[in-house]
């Protein structure tokens, strides 16, 4: 066999292992049932959205919210980039001044609800002071 022949037989092979990586990546990335739209978020009023810039977290009260949200991927997770802001509650909420810092922010646990795929776990990430502090949320609960 020349070489000429031998690196077909190998390209094909290749291209085979790449299409076949990639259908098992798709089969276990979305389970069977459930529907192939692209995954969204629900905000705390409207239509579910894909990449927003805003997303408030505690919709009774708007007590913490992200801004500036700048998404670097938006799969089965999500993750951007973005602005934390927290009421501080000192001396109690109404009182309290609303403090914002750099955060990182994780979507994942899609879940199929009525044909639509939704987040349903917020991960945020921030430093306050001299820590970093992260919390979950569960959203759609």
């Amino acid at each position: 066999m020349t070489n000429r022949a031998v690196r077909y037989l190998l390209t094909g092979v290749l291209g085979l292992f790449v299409v076949t990586s990639c259908a098992a990546i798709d089969a276990v990335a979305m389970p069977a049932g459930a529907s192939s739209t692209r995954v969204v978020i629900q905000p705390c009023a409207g239509k579910a959205e894909v990449r927003p810039s805003t997303f408030t977290i505690s919709c009774a009260d708007g007590n913490s919210y992200l801004t500036k949200l700048k998404w670097s991927s938006w799969g089965s997770t999500a993750r951007a980039d973005g602005v934390f802001t927290i009421n501080n509650c000192d001396p109690y909420c109404a009182a309290g001044k609303f403090v914002s810092s750099e955060a990182v922010v994780t979507l994942s646990k899609p879940k199929a609800v009525k044909g639509q795929r939704f987040f349903t776990n917020l991960h945020v990430g921030y430093v306050s002071g001299p820590k970093f502090k992260s919390f979950n949320f569960a959203l759609l609960t």
